[in-house]
């Protein structure tokens, strides 16, 4: 396997200069031609590096990829979607943004975020169709993916701003095991919950960034052997407590990919977390605002009215925390984390939905993460897999969890059930509002 990767290298090095260059203008102009409507970005270069400028001779050497704007970038401003730091600009990279840019990335641009990773959302519509929400919090870097500007783009997960926006957009969302990958120079929202993660345009790119940047060594899996996928054995099925409240098209699309596992030879056996989903969400909501007041607080408490309705909400929220709840719900969900393992037992994955609703109508609320939160509170590694699209023309997709620090398994998992469901994508770009 690592024969055929390292010759398939060689030819790839061949040829360095042509392809990094053909991505990256392929990527300036689809750029050019929508965000003036699609609003996926906040900020690109003036330029961008061209030939023998484009870095270093890493694993992502040429790739473009976009960084949402709660993580910082030295050469762009970063306003954590807030108005009271508009046109603020970072000292220095954040960690993640310098070690992809060690294998070669070009930071292609910042992305919209709402507000504060909250619930205040940006201008970013959704790429298949205008009059859509492209979810949150994770907004732009969705939208960017989903359309076909760049195969890469960073996101932040507090509840479920990874996972839920990729699948609104048609995109793959992956979020590590919690604390994989250092939050240095991302603005804190909730730190016991705060993950960074990536929205690709396939696992494959996916399982590079996890090398990269979780691993910290290159991908050295052939394309075509990864291309192949892990078929898993058995699954466990989470409909959870609150199933009954779930649109009807994204029932069926789910009970649709479990008829299709079990055609494919997969045994699918029904779970549950050792939680109910509603406490799951109450112990997420009560850490998150305690947490949050402390992230938050500083930053909007001479700011007037600058900050927004959502962001002023959970900040006063977190004020209805004391000291003493906020240790009982920590010793909670460390309890929590620590059998988080065991509802996986005897299984290669737990599959759910993403979310509740297909993409949201309208801008202004980003979406219901509530099937996203036991992923985000256990800090157990997640994916979004498009699994077709409704018949309102916009995305499904199913979610998978996997064992904590297993991800390039789960991944592996993602990228066969990739090969198995429907491939689809976002229509060419013409923005006529329904």
């Amino acid at each position: 396997m690592k024969a055929a990767y390292f010759e398939e290298q060689n030819m790839t090095r061949q040829n360095t200069k042509e392809t990094t260059s053909t991505r990256l203008d392929l990527a300036i102009a689809t750029a050019d031609s929508i965000d003036g409507q699609l609003k996926a970005f906040t900020c690109r270069p003036a330029s961008y590096p061209s030939g023998n400028d484009i870095g270093s001779d890493g694993a992502l050497r040429g790739v473009p990829v976009a960084v949402k704007d709660l993580i910082d970038t030295a050469d762009m401003p970063t306003a954590y979607g807030s108005k009271i730091f508009q046109g603020h600009q970072p000292r220095k990279d954040a960690w993640i943004v310098n070690k992809l840019r060690e294998a070669g990335a070009v930071i292609f641009g910042k992305t919209v975020t709402t507000e504060f990773a909250w619930r205040d959302p940006g201008a970013t519509v959704n790429p298949w169709n205008p009059a859509h929400s492209p979810g949150g919090s994770s907004s732009g870097s969705a939208a960017a993916v989903g359309a076909g500007i760049v195969d890469i783009a960073l996101g932040t997960q507090t509840v479920g701003s990874v996972i839920r926006p990729a699948s609104y957009c048609g995109a793959v969302g992956y979020k590590p095991t919690y604390g994989r990958i250092p939050t240095e120079g991302v603005h804190p929202l909730a730190p016991t919950l705060d993950h960074l993660g990536f929205i690709t345009s396939s696992f494959h790119w996916a399982a590079v960034c996890h090398a990269i940047v979780v691993q910290d060594r290159p991908f050295d899996v052939s394309a075509d052997a990864f291309a192949r996928g892990e078929k898993p054995r058995r699954i466990g099925i989470y409909r959870s407590s609150q199933w009954a409240h779930v649109d009807s098209e994204v029932q069926q699309n789910f009970d649709a990919t479990v008829r299709r596992l079990e055609f494919c030879g997969v045994e699918c056996v029904d779970v549950d977390l050792g939680m109910d989903i509603r406490d799951i969400n109450a112990l997420t909501n009560g850490i998150l605002a305690y947490e949050a007041r402390q992230s938050l607080y500083g930053d909007i408490k001479d700011a007037g009215e600058l900050a927004g309705p959502y962001t002023r909400e959970l900040v006063k929220r977190g004020e209805t925390v004391s000291d003493d709840d906020y240790a009982n719900l920590i010793g909670q969900i460390k309890q929590a984390r620590a059998t988080r393992d065991a509802p996986l037992r005897n299984l290669d994955a737990i599959m759910t939905i993403t979310s509740p609703t297909t993409a949201l109508k309208g801008l202004e609320k980003t979406g219901d993460a509530s099937f996203c939160a036991p992923a985000t509170l256990l800090g157990l590694p997640a994916v979004t897999v498009p699994s077709g699209i409704s018949t309102a023309f916009l995305p499904f997709g199913v979610q998978l969890i996997g064992r904590a620090n297993e991800d390039l398994a789960l991944l592996n998992i993602g990228q066969w059930f990739s090969n198995v469901l429907p491939s689809i994508r976002a229509p060419s770009l013409t923005f006529t509002a329904s």
